[in-house]
C-alpha cells in the first residue's frame, strides 16, 4: 500500500491527510494512504531517507522542516532551488527531490480569492507582506509571478513592501519579490498594515493566536490574506471584513492549492481541488480556477 506523509513539529493539527486522501479517493486510488508523522528537527534526515528506501512514496514539509531539508536532498526543482525552501520530496530517477508548492498555493488565493488576476484589481497599492520565513519566501516569489503576468496582459501592478523582524531575512524575501520591492522595519508595520490597500500575512502571530499590528485600523477595501488558518488564526480576517475589506480570507484556501500541486507530484494524478475543497469545508470561490 503506498504511504505519503506530512512531517512537521510540533504538528498539533493539520488538514493535510484529510485533503490529500479526499484526492485519492477522487481519483479512485483506494490504496493509497496519506498520514500526520510529528517529526522532531532532529528526527527529519531518517524520516527523509525513509522516502530513499521506498517506505514512504513521499512527504510533505511544515514548521520547521522546509528550509532545513534543503541541505539533506540530491536536488531541488524550481522554484525551490531559488528560495531554498521545500514543502514537498519525493525520489526522481533515484535522487531525493525537493519541490515548493507553496508558491501556486499563494498564487492561486491572490488570484482567486483577492481578486488580484484580473482587472477586478486596478493595480494601485500599497501591498504588504509581513513576514521573512519559508511562507513569505513563497509568498514574496508568488507576487512576483503574479505581477509579471499582469504586465503580460497590459495591467497595472505595484511593488510590495515587506515588513519583518529581521531586516536583513526581510530583504531576502523582498529580494524575490520583484526588483521594485522594498523593506520595511517592524517597527512600522502597525503604520505599514493600516494604510495597506493589499495585506498578506505570513507571521506566526495569528497562528498563536496573536493580534498584528495595526488591523485595528484597516481601511475599507483592503484586500487581505492571512497565510495560517484554523480557529485561531481568525483574528485578523475578521478585523478586515469589520473594516468593510473587499476580500479577506485565511489561508485554507491557500493549503488546498498546495496541496494540489503536491498530489501531482507524489501521487502523479490531476487532483479534484473541489472535492479537496468539500473535504475541509472552504466555500469554492466564484468564477474560481483550478
Amino acid at each position: 500500500m503506498p504511504v505519503a506523509a506530512v512531517l512537521g513539529w510540533p504538528l498539533r493539527h493539520t488538514l493535510s491527510p484529510r485533503l490529500h486522501q479526499a484526492a485519492y479517493r477522487a481519483a479512485g486510488l483506494t490504496g493509497w494512504r496519506y498520514e500526520a508523522r510529528p517529526t522532531r528537527p532532529e528526527e527529519l534526515a531518517a524520516a527523509l531517507e525513509q522516502v530513499r528506501a521506498g517506505a514512504l512514496v513521499g512527504v510533505n514539509l511544515t514548521t520547521p522542516h522546509k528550509q532545513a531539508a534543503v541541505a539533506l536532498l540530491d536536488q531541488l526543482e524550481a522554484p525551490a532551488d531559488a528560495l531554498g525552501a521545500v514543502n514537498t520530496v519525493r525520489l526522481v530517477e533515484g535522487r531525493l527531490t525537493g519541490a515548493n508548492t507553496d508558491v501556486s498555493g499563494v498564487l492561486w488565493a491572490l488570484g482567486n480569492q483577492l481578486g488580484l488576476r484580473g482587472p477586478d484589481w486596478d493595480g494601485q497599492g500599497p501591498a504588504l507582506l509581513l513576514g521573512s520565513g519559508g511562507a513569505a519566501l513563497a509568498a514574496a516569489y508568488a507576487w512576483a509571478r503574479l505581477a509579471e503576468a499582469r504586465r503580460r496582459h497590459g495591467l497595472g501592478t505595484c511593488a510590495l513592501a515587506v515588513v519583518g523582524r529581521d531586516r536583513g531575512r526581510a530583504a531576502l524575501v523582498a529580494a524575490h519579490a520583484g526588483t521594485d520591492a522594498t523593506t520595511l522595519a517592524w517597527d512600522r508595520a502597525a503604520g505599514a498594515v493600516s494604510s495597506a490597500r493589499i495585506l498578506v500575512q505570513a507571521t506566526v502571530l495569528t497562528a498563536r493566536g496573536e493580534a498584528v499590528p495595526g488591523a485595528d485600523r484597516l481601511t475599507p477595501g483592503v484586500r487581505v490574506l492571512d497565510c495560517n488558518y484554523g480557529a485561531s488564526a481568525q483574528g485578523l480576517v475578521e478585523a478586515a471584513r469589520a473594516a468593510g475589506a473587499a476580500a479577506a480570507v485565511d489561508g485554507l484556501g491557500m493549503l488546498c492549492a498546495q496541496a494540489a500541486g503536491a498530489v501531482v507530484k507524489l501521487a502523479g494524478i490531476r487532483p479534484d481541488l473541489r472535492a479537496m475543497a468539500d473535504a475541509v469545508g472552504l466555500a469554492w470561490p466564484t468564477a474560481a480556477r483550478p
